[in-house]
């Protein structure tokens, strides 16, 4: 004879930020959760990426596009899910500034939000073309770290600058570039100048993500100190 359920799962309203979408979710179970630890006992950023998505393909209780999530899509709903699930504070280890003391502070993740510019810019090269730029999908990051398992940030900054080129407009033509190989869009990054290069670089380093200011003054040594959580390894370290 089976067992019965015990629990009833609630459920929870959230906006997807890349496209606005609202779905609805329930916390994970324990099932859930133990892949989660293992992943993160692992310190594999492949690993944690999809016991990340698996979470919440197992929660999202809406359709949704799994594979058109962008990178901080997954960051964000997986925070909302974890909020639910196991408490809504994480415990977090702040080093001060001044005498670089680790002080134990406790965030408030319903307090975290993300904020997404109204639409994505276009990047000009020069007269002849324009580069029409997209958010990296968390399935190519996923593709990355396949291929390179001991990734540098250079690796990371090239890889999400690979990712984020959606089409290239020519007086002629329109080039999709989920058309072309990998190693033509390499070459095609490859080829620019450093200028045209930075371009693609400042549109990386502004993508959406994670952020929360917090202010705390240190318990050794009571100097007040500012600092900014960026990206889902600050919120549960």
């Amino acid at each position: 004879m089976a067992l019965p359920k015990i629990n009833e799962s609630p459920k929870y309203k959230v906006t997807v930020p890349s496209t606005g979408e609202q779905v609805f979710y329930r916390p994970f179970y324990v099932k859930e959760q133990k892949v989660l630890l293992m992943a993160m006992e692992a310190q594999d950023q492949e690993l944690v990426l999809k016991a990340m998505v698996d979470t919440i393909v197992s929660c999202v209780e809406s359709d949704l596009n799994i594979e058109s999530l962008a990178t901080f899509d997954v960051e964000y709903l997986f925070t909302k899910i974890r909020a639910k699930s196991v408490g809504e504070t994480s415990t977090i280890i702040l080093n001060c500034t001044e005498c670089e003391h680790g002080n134990e502070y406790t965030l408030n993740l319903e307090n975290i939000d993300m904020e997404i510019p109204g639409n994505l810019p276009n990047i000009t090269l020069n007269d002849k073309f324009t580069l029409q730029m997209r958010y990296p999908k968390y399935t190519s990051m996923l593709e990355s770290f396949k291929d390179k398992k001991d990734m540098t940030m250079t690796d990371l900054m090239f890889s999400m600058a690979i990712e984020s080129l959606d089409k290239l407009l020519t007086e002629e033509e329109i080039i999709n570039f989920d058309d072309e190989s990998a190693e033509e869009k390499i070459a095609f990054l490859d080829n620019l100048n450093t200028d045209q290069f930075n371009q693609i670089v400042e549109f990386v380093q502004a993508l959406p993500k994670l952020e929360h200011l917090i202010e705390f003054q240190c318990e050794s040594c009571n100097h007040e100190n500012k600092q900014t959580l960026s990206g889902i390894q600050d919120f549960f370290s």
